[in-house]
């Protein structure tokens, strides 16, 4: 069974750390395009933006919708960087 390590951001990737916002993007920018390739990447994002307008159209009338729309988008924002983040720490320790 493979030890998986949750990166909840871009500073708890071990590549990452100690660098300044500058030396980061520098790392990040050329291993972006790969990172993107990945389904597992850009499909929460897709369903998130989907489940998001969804949300809205369905339920204009009740009464908490912008609390329920507060914690839906910090939630799934959240957890759609999840596999972004693990998918950019291994591609940092392909190139390091």
């Amino acid at each position: 069974m493979a030890n998986m390590t949750i990166y909840w951001n871009k500073t708890s990737i071990p590549a990452l750390k100690g660098l300044s916002r500058q030396e980061q993007s520098a790392l990040i920018r050329p291993v972006l395009g790969m990172v993107w390739q990945r389904w597992q990447v850009w499909l929460p994002l897709l369903v998130q933006t989907v489940l998001f307008f969804s949300f809205i159209l369905l339920t204009p009338q009740f009464p908490y919708r912008l609390p329920f729309l507060i914690a839906i988008v910090y939630v799934t924002v959240k957890l759609a960087h999840l596999p972004f983040n693990h998918f950019l720490a291994l591609e940092l320790e392909k190139i390091a």
